[in-house]
């Protein structure tokens, strides 16, 4: 089983875009093969919604405003795609989290083992949520946009990931991805010096207004077709995180 958390202290980076469609992508045979998946069938794919926005399960239409959430009940619900389920979230999660703090509640959670991988979208903030997902996972993804990024920037980024390590010493960078990318006059300037400082995936997804359409209308992307741009970078992005995961595992043993 691989577990990836997709995190970033900031909001409005892509965190939830890059789990959807990474989960659509894996669970539709749109990628390379999986590590450790069945080599003739789809890969199983679970998503956890840590955000107690819910808006990964509002994609996939699986949101409940009121009621317990997954994480609190372990339901798991199956999605429009028959590989690909979700344990949903609501504001739950945030008197889940006070619950959390009192009863020092520091174990992970268990992960149903029928799954081969399993995504993770976080909220944007170092709580008692991340903590939780931080601690469960092998690989982290770290969304990030070159508009918003400074030198103020990459010290919170560099802090941040000190601080990842705290949580989980045996965590791995799968990759700094960056997300939602426009030219500008300092863009180059910004991505030379991240991928200087950090593991940052080759691929970049840029600025589309497909990619927005996309949330809007809650359909993954590569629904829209694996032709539009977002769609075929994303995939890009998959094939390279299972070719670090690979690289990776060989180097552990």
């Amino acid at each position: 089983m691989i577990k990836i958390v997709i995190y970033n202290f900031k909001g409005g980076v892509g965190k939830t875009l890059t789990t959807a469609t990474l989960g659509h992508l894996f669970a539709t045979c749109r990628t390379k093969h999986v590590p450790g998946a069945p080599k003739k069938k789809p890969p199983r794919v679970l998503m956890i919604d840590f955000d107690p926005q819910g808006n990964l399960s509002q994609f996939y239409h699986r949101f409940t405003a009121e009621g317990p959430c997954g994480l609190r009940t372990k339901e798991i619900v199956g999605t429009d795609w028959p590989y690909l389920d979700i344990m949903p979230g609501n504001k739950d999660l945030n008197k889940l989290e006070r619950e959390m703090y009192r009863e020092n509640d520091i174990k992970p959670y268990q992960i149903i083992k029928d799954y081969d991988i399993v995504l993770m979208d976080c909220p944007p903030s170092f709580n008692a949520l991340t903590d939780k997902a931080l601690s469960m996972a092998d690989y982290i993804i770290v969304p990030v946009k070159l508009d918003a990024f400074s030198s103020q920037g990459l010290v919170e980024l560099d802090a941040d990931i000190e601080d990842i390590w705290g949580v989980n010493p045996t965590l791995r960078l799968l990759g700094v991805l960056i997300t939602d990318y426009e030219e500008y006059d300092y863009s180059a300037a910004a991505e030379s010096i991240l991928r200087e400082r950090f593991n940052v995936f080759k691929t970049r997804i840029d600025h589309s207004r497909k990619a927005k359409e996309c949330m809007l209308v809650c359909r993954p992307i590569g629904e829209m077709g694996m032709n539009l741009k977002p769609a075929w970078q994303y995939r890009k992005v998959a094939n390279e995180a299972i070719k670090r995961i690979k690289e990776m595992r060989k180097v552990k043993k």
